[in-house]
């Protein structure tokens, strides 16, 4: 007699491969999630860093001129509105290919510091902002000072509202300028 002998897996085999596959999604899916999230964090911080050198480098060219002054964000309405999108400070020390994945506004501090604000469309949490002082030089308190004088850029985001990438202007006294989920107090 011949025996009918099937070839193929049992019930029990696919349900124990399906469980292990079942493990190492769980296991897997966080880790991807956080690789994510670290991989635009150093997105915003390249992007700051950018921005910082351009900066510094137009601070330098424009002390040899005689001015001295950082750059003025010329453009914007300074409100966080989306109308700032075609502002050609967006990609002033950027090349647009860059900046193409992030949202620019305009906004400005609370004791009027001029904020470009670029915010990561993917993840809105992440922000990058150069902000320059417009301090009134007729002020006893800014002797010496002029529009221009100071910055700081500074990136954004969940875990870390303010990392500093250079400038003069403190932390408080960027209060009401933009940070991750708000704003600065």
């Amino acid at each position: 007699m011949l025996k009918n002998k099937s070839k193929g897996f049992t019930l029990i085999e696919l349900v124990i491969v399906i469980a292990i596959i079942g493990i190492l999604a769980t296991i897997a899916v966080p880790a991807f999630q956080n690789s994510v999230r670290t991989a635009r964090v150093a997105s915003a911080r390249a992007l700051a860093a950018t921005i910082n050198t351009g900066v510094i480098s137009a601070y330098i060219e424009s002390t040899m001129s005689g001015s001295g002054s950082y750059p003025e964000i010329a453009g914007g309405l300074f409100d966080g509105s989306a109308d700032d999108a075609e502002d050609d400070f967006k990609s002033k020390f950027t090349d647009p290919s860059v900046t193409k994945n992030w949202t620019y506004t305009t906004n400005v501090s609370t004791r009027g510091d001029k904020c470009a604000v670029w915010q990561l469309t993917n993840d809105p949490s992440i922000v990058v902002v150069y902000a320059v002082d417009a301090v009134d030089p007729a002020a006893p308190a800014n002797a010496g000072d002029h529009v221009g004088a100071k910055y700081k850029v500074y990136f954004s985001h969940a875990d870390a509202p303010f990392t500093d990438l250079g400038g003069k202007i403190t932390e408080a006294q960027l209060a009401g300028a933009p940070k991750s989920g708000g704003v600065l107090q």
